[in-house]
């Protein structure tokens, strides 16, 4: 059953303490160290003063949140989807797998599992985020305020899933190619890539032309970009339902394509060596 498939595949990574700390601990302690760093460095080495200054506790968790799934953490993302994703092509464990469940049931479980690390990751990125700024706002005497305008809580929830959707297109992505590669590395390498091909494609179509096309829909990371734009400032955006919704659907619809591709041809793949 799709139930027991996934409870082993928690239990499996909860154990596999390098995966869980490099793929979805390290990139956003990385940040909170670094964002303590910083305040250190102005505080005691530029000894710079901020007379008045505030921190928008708001946006600096939306910040770190819209930034959760770019290269950086993309590529902590993708370690650890990969070694669960790719792990029992390395170790040559599918065949001790396969006959105490489905195939299709084995790998949604890899991914639901995968889904849920990512969403934590977010969790523990907006909560690090959230820490540094009062930390940060503490070194250098900031005040501290929680914006306002809108509804922040609504806004910070609205790029929240939108990131983690983005995040599962490449998830979804990963399990596509360990299954045809059969490898870790060839997954984290060919996402990054393609993450890194996505953002330039989306600058420089974006450029040439501000208003959405299907072309620039259908990359991911602009539809991503628009849909966070339209969560955090609405009234800027002028855009009408259309390509807010389409955007919508692209997500979804690469991460469902993605998805069921991998199933079809894990489904179809000779693992008696494996």
């Amino acid at each position: 059953m799709l139930t027991d498939a996934i409870a082993a595949e928690r239990f499996r990574l909860l154990r596999d303490r390098g995966a869980l700390f490099w793929g979805f601990v390290f990139a956003p302690l990385a940040g909170f160290l670094l964002n303590i760093g910083g305040d250190l460095f102005v505080r005691f080495v530029i000894k710079r003063p901020f007379p008045g200054a505030t921190i928008d506790l708001t946006g600096q968790v939306l910040k770190a949140l819209d930034g959760g799934a770019s290269v950086f953490p993309a590529l902590f993302l993708m370690i650890g989807a990969a070694a669960i994703l790719a792990g029992d092509y390395r170790w040559e464990t599918w065949r001790l797998l396969t006959p105490r469940n489905s195939r299709p049931n084995l790998l949604l479980a890899k991914l639901i599992v995968v889904g849920e690390a990512v969403l934590w990751n977010l969790v523990l990125t907006a909560v690090l985020s959230l820490l540094a700024s009062v930390i940060g706002a503490g070194i250098n005497s900031k005040a501290i305020m929680i914006s306002a305008t809108g509804a922040g809580l609504g806004q910070v929830a609205g790029v929240f899933v939108i990131t983690w959707l983005e995040a599962m297109t490449l998830v979804a992505l990963a399990a596509c190619i360990s299954v045809v590669a059969r490898s870790t590395m060839g997954a984290v390498v060919a996402c990054i890539v393609i993450r890194f091909v996505q953002s330039i494609l989306a600058g420089a179509l974006g450029a040439m032309n501000p208003e959405p096309t299907w072309k620039t829909l259908a990359i991911p990371t602009y539809s991503a970009d628009l849909l966070r734009h339209f969560v955090t400032s609405p009234s800027h955006v002028g855009l009408d339902s259309g390509p807010v919704g389409a955007a919508f659907l692209v997500l979804l619809g690469w991460t469902a394509l993605l998805a069921a591709g991998a199933v079809f041809l894990f489904q179809r793949q000779d693992l008696t060596r494996e």
